[in-house]
């Protein structure tokens, strides 16, 4: 088995997850464990012109890496070139017989193809050794590859990968290019794995490749605790335990458990990767992760109708995360125009005179029960509730704002009492409903925030009274700590929490010029300047 290699990308992959913050010293010791591991390639991160803290696996000159490299190794280390995502040209690289570094990877996507043979020229005239790593390779007809292979046979690159981006791959189809690439490739060129775990098929994929009879050399691409964007990669420690145990005992393992118990576990505290539905529904329906993740992260829209809306994705469109078109979509999908002038009627007539609480199901409406149920009976405020039917307090109107929640709280709702916004599906012909498109916020990931939806709905309502805000509490990292009930938890799903929080502070202040706007509990946002005050 000695034509089986397997290619470590904790640094470079799994920088997706942290950042590339590792830290530079936690890069050599990393590199070190790796080495020590016997892994064969050992990926160091990214070179790039692109601005870069001392901290990051992103590295702008060969020398930066050569500082970090462990002396009498016998790993290959290497670095990507990403053409345009993360690039350098490769002029200005040194001569690979002045650097540790022995290879460089160039990955690139259908149309950047001419440039990418161009680099890749120049990366060996330089003396690197070439892996041409072309982006979504699972996604090529078997025409495309073998004209792509055509190609790469002229260039006589060291490697030519099959890269699985989307994550779609099952074994039949992994088995049918790596045919078409082991029968068209020119001898000596080393055919490259590169799988990402949508389908949870990474592992079961790599054994099928290692049965592969071949005299060609084969190169398996791992990560440290599968640590990777989205659903990961292959588990290092995994692969090389099998391989160990399969067929021979190459590798020591005890390193990348190393790696993995002082570096890996802390980054999975705070930055979640592997296995999940949002990430399944994208490789069933062969579209960027992104795309998924970003609608489950709304948590307004049921599993079914994320599906619908990724069909609807255009196919030139699928393979790079478009999260402009995506939001299109979803709110083209949300709005259903209705005449709302007479409940908007109805809802000033009874706000007239009346200070309103907002009740959100933020932690706080429990931790602080008594400070509210106080304002309740001494106040005598309009008590709306946001998505959730209160249990501990008497409420006046119950808002609604998306399926996620209606399917929640179905068996609960007092219609009576209840205002709906028009993109929620399948109601009852007594349901009263207000215009959802017309409530939406000048944001992306805030466009639809309930709390900030209602906000606008009281302004409509020409409410004159204070708006005291209770259980708004601002999202943390942990899901957790977000909701009153674990109940309502759901994973962030990489959404950059702190922007959502900025840019519902954002319309919180819009709001404050219009209403007088309290907070009765603590919350992460704040008020700069409000309504009537100089």
């Amino acid at each position: 088995m000695s034509q089986i290699k397997f290619l470590d990308c904790t640094l470079r992959d799994g920088g997706y997850i942290n950042q590339w913050k590792f830290g530079r010293e936690t890069v050599r010791d990393m590199l070190n464990r790796f080495s020590k591991a016997g892994v064969d390639i050992v990926e160091c991160g990214f070179l790039t012109e692109q601005p870069k803290e001392e901290s990051q696996s992103l590295f702008h000159s060969v020398e930066e890496v050569n500082a970090l490299l462990p002396e009498n190794s016998d790993s290959l280390f290497v670095a990507m070139i990403a053409i345009g995502e993360k690039e350098i040209n490769p002029s200005a690289l040194s001569d690979a017989g002045e650097t540790g570094l022995g290879g460089i990877r160039l990955t690139f996507h259908p149309e950047e193809i001419d440039k990418a043979f161009c680099y890749g020229e120049m990366i060996k005239q330089k003396g690197y050794k070439l892996f041409m790593q072309p982006v979504g390779t699972a996604g090529y007809s078997d025409e495309d590859l073998i004209r792509l292979i055509k190609r790469i046979n002229q260039l006589n690159p060291y490697a030519f990968y099959l890269v699985d981006t989307l994550g779609t791959m099952y074994g039949k189809l992994l088995l049918r290019q790596i045919i078409l690439a082991d029968n068209n490739l020119a001898p000596g060129i080393k055919i490259g794995y590169h799988s990402h775990n949508n389908l949870q098929m990474s592992f079961a994929n790599a054994q099928k490749l290692l049965e592969y009879k071949t005299d060609r050399g084969i190169i398996i691409d791992c990560s440290a605790s599968g640590m990777g964007r989205g659903a990961g990669n292959l588990c290092t420690e995994l692969i090389l335990n099998y391989f160990n145990h399969e067929y021979e005992g190459r590798y020591n393992v005890l390193p990348i458990l190393e790696v993995v118990d002082k570096y890996i576990t802390a980054i999975s505290l705070s930055s979640r990767w592997g296995y999940s539905c949002p990430y399944f529904l994208a490789a069933a329906q062969d579209c960027h992760p992104n795309y998924a993740s970003y609608l489950m992260s709304k948590q307004t829209v049921s599993v079914s109708a994320v599906s619908e809306l990724l069909d609807q994705i255009p196919p030139e469109k699928r393979e790079q995360f478009d999260k402009h078109l995506i939001e299109h979509l979803y709110q083209k999908y949300q709005s259903h125009a209705v005449n709302d002038m007479d409940v908007i009627d109805m809802l000033r007539q009874k706000m007239e005179g009346r200070k309103i609480l907002i009740l959100a199901p933020g932690k706080s409406i429990v931790a602080y029960h008594d400070q509210i149920q106080k304002f309740i009976e001494e106040e005598n405020p309009l008590v709306i509730s946001v998505n959730f039917v209160p249990h501990e307090y008497k409420y006046d109107l119950f808002f609604l704002t998306n399926d996620r929640r209606y399917e929640e709280s179905a068996q609960e709702i007092d219609w009576s009492r209840t205002i709906v916004t028009s993109n929620v599906r399948d109601l009852p012909p007594e349901a009263v409903m207000v215009n959802y498109s017309a409530l939406l916020n000048t944001s992306l990931y805030a466009s639809d925030s309930a709390s900030t939806m209602l906000l606008k709905l009281l302004v409509k309502c020409t409410v004159k009274e204070d708006v005291v805000l209770a259980g708004m509490d601002g999202f943390s990292d942990d899901p957790l700590s977000n909701y009153y009930a674990p109940d309502y938890a759901v994973s962030n799903y990489d959404i950059p929490l702190r922007t959502k929080n900025d840019e519902i502070n954002v319309q919180l202040n819009k709001r404050a010029k219009e209403l007088h706007l309290v907070f009765l509990t603590p919350s992460l946002y704040k008020i700069h300047s409000q309504k009537d005050e100089d």
